[in-house]
């Protein structure tokens, strides 16, 4: 049984990664910002969110059957029989999927791009789509069986393996096909290696699809939700460009990619989260699912909601400094789409009940109503307002499913919410927001100084505010203060 200290050892571990890989953003975005432009830019931000809707329609909710019905799985047959029919599965969608993309560029360039002369590297991007596939498939893997490290070296060997090839094809001068090109080979490479991985831990097989109608009878239901949370999170992109061009494209995308920033925080609970809760559901122990989600819960807006407040704080010099002047004008996004991103952290915890209970249609039905909104929202906003518009649909959207799945998920399992220790956080937040904004920031030092400040000021503040618990305590002194702590601190 993994413990609770396990548990967090393991997010908190999982955080120093995302916390690496936020940072090879902060490098790459000035990278392909300024050696592209805004047009490039925009188009590789549209390529992205063209394969990430199709490869999660070629996975057909697979990945979640995965995690399902595997986390407390120990026959290694079954493991073995699983594993292998689920990635030869997706491997023939995914094959499919590419070719049609391959067959359909020069329509959907012209069409939802608003560039035919980007049918080239539409077409050169239609593979990203199948290695997309086999690579999350290999890698929830790992997520599932608790290799946390093995899952944490990998998602950092791919982040900054794509920082280094993309840094060296750009200043070959490859332009966006080198980008493509780049993620392309790291994206296979690191699928090779999880693969021989899998192959010395549990051996190999030719699957005989034993158990896959139960796994597609539990993800098909999940399928449309990829294409409805994608019209949520990504078609605004789409009615940018029709209404505005790609270039508007390029700023919204780049403004967009430091807001979302926050999701960051949720990832390492949502890695470890499910498998943790999966296992303790179906052994009936129902009080630790709520402890598990509760604590949860609060470490996430403990670190989300200063993150909010400092990126707020941060939009313009952030986009000042990591872009070019075409880009500063989108800042004001940055701020919609942090609090969008603490939405959307909310709803991720949430849904987890969903999961539990396998009531796949009401987390559809919640999808459903937020993608409608946020479709109209954009028609409405996007030609009046500009970029601003596809931002607040965004926002209006993520709180409409964080309510929604928070009230449906509380008839289930009733959490504690720490609402003091939230106060405090967002007292703790303010005070660093005005520090922040009161410094001059012109360079990438000056930046990551004002980060560091601003970290300290949240810090400081919590402590004096009695936010944190005793265990946290100790972590800050063993971490941050190297004092020594006694074993047995709580």
């Amino acid at each position: 049984m993994m413990s609770y200290q396990k548990f967090a050892r393991d997010v908190g571990f999982i955080g120093m990664v995302q916390i690496l890989t936020s940072l090879s953003t902060f490098f790459l975005l000035p990278i392909i910002t300024k050696t592209l432009g805004a047009y490039d830019y925009g188009l590789w931000a549209q390529i992205n969110i063209t394969v990430s809707l199709i490869s999660s329609l070629a996975l057909m909710g697979l990945s979640m059957s995965f995690v399902r019905f595997l986390s407390s799985e120990t026959d290694k047959k079954i493991i073995r029989e699983a594993v292998y029919s689920i990635l030869f599965f997706v491997t023939v969608s995914g094959f499919l999927a590419s070719f049609l993309l391959y067959i359909f560029a020069e329509p959907l360039a012209t069409f939802g791009f608003n560039d035919p002369e980007a049918t080239y590297f539409v077409q050169a991007g239609s593979l990203l789509i199948l290695l997309n596939v086999i690579e999350s498939v290999s890698l929830f893997y790992f997520r599932i069986f608790r290799q946390i490290k093995k899952f944490s070296y990998f998602t950092l060997v791919e982040t900054f393996g794509k920082l280094l090839f993309i840094l060296v094809f750009l200043k070959m001068g490859y332009g966006l096909l080198g980008v493509i090109t780049a993620t392309l080979m790291i994206q296979g490479l690191i699928f090779l290696i999880a693969l021989i991985t899998i192959i010395s831990q549990i051996g190999f097989v030719i699957p005989r699809f034993t158990y896959i109608r139960e796994y597609l009878k539990f993800s098909l239901p999940l399928t449309p939700n990829a294409l409805i949370r994608w019209v949520t999170e990504s078609s605004d992109r789409y009615m940018i460009a029709f209404f505005l061009g790609l270039g508007s494209v390029g700023v919204y995308s780049a403004a967009c990619s430091i807001g979302n920033l926050i999701q960051l925080f949720v990832s390492p609970l949502q890695l470890i989260l499910l498998p943790e809760l999966s296992k303790l559901f179906d052994e009936n122990r129902m009080d630790e699912v709520r402890i598990y989600m509760s604590h949860s819960l609060r470490y996430f807006l403990i670190i989300s909601i200063p993150s909010v407040f400092g990126l707020s704080a941060l939009a313009k010099p952030l986009l000042g400094v990591l872009t070019t002047q075409d880009f500063v004008s989108g800042w004001f996004v940055i701020p919609i789409i942090a609090f969008a991103g603490l939405l959307a952290g909310i709803f991720q915890i949430f849904v987890n009940t969903m999961f539990l209970i396998k009531d796949t249609k009401s987390t559809t039905y919640i999808n459903i109503l937020a993608a409608v909104s946020n479709v109209l929202i954009n028609l409405i906003l996007i030609p009046s307002v500009g970029i601003i518009g596809a931002a607040i649909s965004t926002l209006v959207a993520y709180f409409m499913m964080a309510v929604l799945c928070m009230r449906m998920s509380l008839k289930h399992f009733k959490l504690d919410f720490y609402f003091m220790d939230i106060a405090k956080s967002v007292l703790a937040s303010m005070a660093m927001y005005f520090f922040v904004s009161s410094l001059a920031i012109s360079g990438i030092l000056e930046l990551f100084e004002a980060m560091g400040a601003g970290t300290v000021i949240y810090v400081i503040v919590m402590l004096l505010a009695g936010g944190f618990t005793d265990h946290e305590m100790s972590l800050i002194k063993r971490y941050l203060l190297r004092a020594k702590v006694s074993p047995n601190s709580k």
